[in-house]
């Protein structure tokens, strides 16, 4: 139908852009690509700033938040204020703008030609070569979990193990376990509330640590005092009824 003659056209209203895209669960994007929101399982978030780099030259991590309100309103606050600058990158500015000198008693640079093989420069250190020469040991472990998250399909392995191995929390078995939880729900058909509180207190029990090779577990455990022994819990099933 043609519009009444006379009469200009109703303005398209533009749709309000989100401040926050949900990329997965427990996981969402600012819609200006700077801030990512990440929860580590266990109820406390992290943002990752794109715009800030930390001592190490990485996207600098701030938190942990007891809500995701309270990350978002982290970001908003970091979005007010310059972006500040990593002292690594300073560093490395620095020394590519100062001249280069010729090494006393250096053999002169090879003439390239077409059979000469292409240089390359070397590759820019990471948190895990910092790491490596401060703890071989811990820098070991950290490869290993690496690898063994890669094999389980975890996309985000190096955040998880860097907040995990330099924030000292337990951010990969916190991962393991939320996603544990969800699947044990989620393979239920038609569940009652019973079913649903047997399936998380057998998930809480105990971690299926012989399937996951190079990966950390959990146990339910009764804490008491300080001389005392722990003692693993079992969740039985007159206990839940």
């Amino acid at each position: 139908m043609s519009p009444t003659p006379g009469r200009p056209p109703k303005p398209v209203k533009p749709r309000p852009v989100k401040p926050w895209q949900r990329i997965e669960a427990g996981r969402y994007r600012s819609s200006d690509e700077r801030f990512t929101l990440e929860s580590d399982g266990g109820g406390r978030w992290f943002a990752t700033d794109e715009a800030e780099l930390d001592d190490l030259g990485l996207a600098r991590t701030i938190g942990p938040f007891a809500t995701l309100d309270a990350a978002k309103a982290a970001t908003d606050e970091a979005r007010s204020r310059p972006a500040t600058t990593s002292p690594l990158a300073a560093r490395l500015a620095g020394t590519a703008s100062r001249p280069r000198r010729a090494a006393v008693g250096r053999a002169p640079a090879r003439a390239t030609g077409p059979d000469t093989p292409p240089q390359h420069a070397p590759a820019p250190r990471t948190w895990l070569d910092d790491l490596a020469d401060r703890d071989p040991e811990a820098a070991r472990r950290s490869r290993r979990l690496l690898d063994a998250l890669a094999e389980a399909g975890i996309a985000d392995a190096d955040s998880l193990v860097r907040r995990d191995v330099l924030g000292d929390t337990p951010a990969v078995s916190a991962r393991l376990l939320a996603l544990d939880l969800a699947a044990a729900v989620t393979r239920l058909e038609d569940p009652r509330p019973a079913d649903i509180v047997e399936a998380v207190a057998a998930v809480l029990a105990g971690s299926p640590s012989a399937a996951r090779d190079g990966l950390p577990g959990w146990e339910l455990v009764e804490r008491g005092g300080p001389r005392e022994p722990a003692r693993r819990l079992r969740l039985a099933a007159e206990d839940l009824r």
